[in-house]
Parts: structure tokens; sequence; C-alpha cells
């Protein structure tokens, strides 16, 4: 209920306060007395658009305030619930218009937007003006006004609920509906990509490794020439390295009784001789494992020639991509399979939510019964 209103700065009015009986109020005057203005003003704090022209002095703001009691208001204290205001017995509403046109509306001194602004003074004002009783003739107003002699609101709010989840089970049905048409256009290709990817059976790294190997198999003939030569070097030449340094290493420890260092020179010598052994050991066991395989090369360049064209239609560089692209699609090609247990499922959700809904309707009261035809086929919403 509308416990007070201050206006001020709005078209003739400087400043004017107006404290309401909780009884009824009846303003009166003649035309042109002011009684537009004041509900022009009232009108500011429902949400109406602003506009400077309501400015009496252009260089000042407009203030509008207005108080209302909403203590017991259910519907009233959910909407301060939902958009997370502070709950009080009285809401003091006020809309300020700048200089410049710029309009802004308080909640309890908290800043909203004139969205909820409507939606608040909507639940705190009925509003009726000259053509409003054109709303008799409509069948959605006449449905509200059974509604609520019938008294049956609890009743009304569980179908409400119950239509809306039915609706939103709809709407969520339509949408895997239309995921489904999506995916049947996509399957085909996603499959036929899919299937040209698994049946190369490609590992990660592979195609990077059979570069690798292709690199050392065309160049297998001049690494063995460099392997044998320096294997002939260290151990099979006139005068291998390894026979030397044990030659030399020799000579010097005949004489190590003679010099303190020479000892220690000849174990150096020998620890030479030794590691350059090892290396001869291994560079003809690398020797003996690499070959000139062209079977093999053919079907390596088979292989990367197959890599290569999937790497350029995909549009990436590397195997490890390629294998995300077919994990990729085989998600889809699931998805594509498992929206079809989405759809029955929702079918089924859909059909018992609109056996709910019609329950619902059974189950609410129907309201007394009016002589004329028209009336009694406008009963409840439910």
């Amino acid at each position: 209920m509308l416990q007070s209103i201050h206006i001020q700065n709005y078209a003739i009015i400087d400043e004017l306060g107006i404290q309401f009986s909780h009884r009824m109020n009846v303003i009166t005057g003649e035309t042109g007395a002011g009684k537009s203005i004041l509900m022009g003003a009232l009108s500011l704090i429902l949400g109406d658009r602003a506009d400077t022209a309501v400015l009496l002095q252009r260089d000042k703001k407009c203030v509008v305030e207005g108080s209302f009691g909403v203590k017991g208001r259910k519907e009233v204290l959910a909407f301060f619930a939902e958009n997370e205001l502070d709950v009080e017995d009285e809401v003091v509403i006020r809309r300020e218009i700048a200089p410049t046109g710029k309009s802004r509306a308080f909640v309890n001194d908290t800043p909203v937007n004139l969205e909820q602004l409507r939606k608040l003074s909507s639940l705190l004002v009925d509003l009726h003006r000259q053509f409003d009783t054109l709303e008799l003739g409509e069948s959605d107003f006449q449905r509200e006004v059974l509604d609520a002699l019938a008294g049956q609101g609890a009743a009304l709010e569980e179908y409400r609920n119950t239509y809306r989840t039915w609706q939103s089970a709809v709407r969520e049905l339509a949408t895997l509906q239309e995921q489904k048409a999506q995916f049947n256009k996509e399957f085909d290709y996603n499959k036929f990509l899919f299937d040209e990817l698994s049946e190369g059976g490609w590992k990660d790294n592979e195609l990077e490794e059979l570069d690798q190997e292709l690199k050392l198999l065309n160049n297998s003939e001049g690494i063995k020439n460099a392997l044998s030569k320096v294997y002939y070097d260290l151990k099979e030449g006139e005068q291998p390295m390894v026979q030397q340094l044990k030659v030399l290493q020799h000579s010097l420890h005949q004489y190590a009784a003679f010099h303190e260092e020479l000892k220690g020179l000849a174990d150096r010598i020998s620890s030479v001789q030794i590691e350059l052994q090892d290396i001869a050991g291994d560079v003809e066991r690398v020797n003996e494992d690499v070959g000139y395989d062209p079977r093999r090369i053919e079907e390596i360049n088979e292989r990367l020639s197959m890599g290569y064209k999937l790497l350029k239609k995909h549009g990436v560089h590397t195997t490890s991509e390629l294998l995300v692209i077919s994990r990729r699609l085989e998600e889809k090609l699931k998805d594509s399979l498992q929206v079809d247990e989405s759809i029955a499922a929702g079918e089924k959700e859909v059909g018992r939510l609109l056996q709910e809904v019609k329950k619902r309707r059974r189950l609410c009261p129907k309201l007394v019964r009016r002589r004329s035809s028209r009336w009694s086929s406008r009963s409840t919403s439910c």
C-alpha cells in the first residue's frame, strides 16, 4: 500500500509531500488542478520513461520518492530475495532525473534498473487509467479475476510450476532433436574421417620417427664407410691406434720406478687405450646394425606419403595432432549415438510431465458455476 509520496522539481511542483491514510484516499479537483501531474510523478517511480521536460527548474534534478508498506506480501519478499535486495516491512522507491537527462532508480537506497523497478512496482501498485476497463473483455483478465475469487492460489501455483517444468523439458527435447539432425548431417563424413585415421593405426610420433629412419637408410652407405674406416684405424690398420697406445703405455711403465710421474702417465695412456678399445667395439656393433634395405625404404616412403596427405588434409603438422583429431571424431560419433538415448529419455520425461500437468488441472477445485455458459467455460487457469 502506498503510504506517502514526496515530489521535488516536477512539472509545476517545486516540492510537495503527501501522507496517505490506511483507509480509502481520494484526490479531487478541477481540470488543470494537478491531478494528472501527481499521477505522472507516481508513474516515474513505477518505471515510466523519464524526460527532462518535466523539470520545473532545468538546473536542478527532479526527485520522486514513494513509501510502500509490504509487510506479509510474499510475492514482494520473493522479488527481494530473487534480486538480492534487503528485505524490510517498508519499501522506499526513489527516482531521480538529472538536468542532463540521466535517470536513476533506487529501492531502499540500492540502485536498480528500470526492468527491476517495473517488476517491483507491478507488485505494489495496480494503476487504472481511462481505458483500462477494456481489459474486462479479455479472456486472460477474466481468468485472473476468477482465479482470485476462487482462492486457490496454492493449487494454481503448483500447476504453473509443473507446466513450466513440462515446457522446459519440451524445449530441452527440441534441442536434442535439433542436435540429432545436425549429427545426422555430419555422421557419415565424420565416420569416413575417423575410419581413415583409424585404419592407418598411427602411433604417437610415428611420422617423425619414420622420417628419421628414412634419413638413416638413405645415408647408410656413407655411414658404414665412415664406421668401417674408424674401426680399421682403431684396431686393424697397419699401425692400429689401440695397439700403438698399448706399446706407448708399456714403454713408460717399465721406467715408472725411476720417476714419480711416469706411472701416472702410463695409467692415463692405459685408460685411453681401454676406452678406444671399447669405442672400437661399439663402432663394430653399430656398423653391423646399419644396412641399406630398399624394401624397408619403400615401406617407409609409402607410410610417410599416407601420413603427409593426412597432415595436409587436416591442416596439422605432427602425428600427435592427427591422434587428437581422431579422438575428437570418435567422441562426436559416440555423441551422435548417445543422443538417441537422450531423446528417448527426454520423450519419456515430457510424457510424464504432460500427464502430471493434466492431473494438476483435474485436481484444481472448480469455481462456482455461472449460469452464463460464457463464464462457466472460462474457469480458473487450472
